[in-house]
């Protein structure tokens, strides 16, 4: 992590054109909230219900709240938010319609501008690692490591135990 660029953090908001009519049904939202913190291996997904610059807001509340409460210890101060939906992006230029002033998403915004310094960013969605599969990502941050045991075997010379009979199955 750069000090000067801050913690980069992914975030998107997903609405799939064919949600699972079954799902919807039950009343399980049919779109996904993500962010990802890849530095410290963090990648969240949870389902909601929105627009996909209501759910983009949604990660991005989502991921402060997170790195406000839970990553309290690491002492966060600079966050530079990559997304890759170009309205979301552009609604921190002025006065737009997803940011007036006085309403509930700028008082929250307001609220968490008070404890961090915040860039937003459009990224390209093959590059947003908010995206990645979780199967893809790591487990441990960059810092962390676990030492594996290297003298389990000795391979200086090869063991090789014999064939035993299992049990009768007949």
């Amino acid at each position: 992590m750069k000090a000067a660029d801050g913690v980069k953090c992914f975030i998107v908001g997903i609405k799939p054109d064919n949600a699972d009519p079954v799902l919807r049904a039950y009343g399980v939202g049919s779109g996904l909230i993500v962010f990802a913190i890849p530095e410290l291996g963090i990648l969240f997904r949870c389902r909601a219900e929105g627009e996909p610059v209501d759910l983009e807001f949604g990660a991005m509340f989502a991921l402060l709240k997170f790195i406000k409460s839970k990553l309290a210890d690491h002492k966060i101060k600079k966050l530079h938010l990559f997304s890759s939906n170009p309205e979301f992006v552009f609604s921190f230029t002025g006065n737009t319609r997803h940011l007036r002033p006085g309403t509930e998403r700028m008082k929250m915004l307001a609220e968490f501008n008070r404890h961090f310094q915040m860039a937003v960013s459009f990224i390209d969605a093959i590059k947003n690692q908010a995206l990645v599969s979780p199967a893809d990502y790591p487990s441990l941050p960059k810092s962390r490591s676990i030492k594996l045991p290297t003298d389990i075997f000795d391979s200086s010379e090869p063991r090789f135990e014999p064939l035993r009979k299992g049990p009768k199955l007949s």
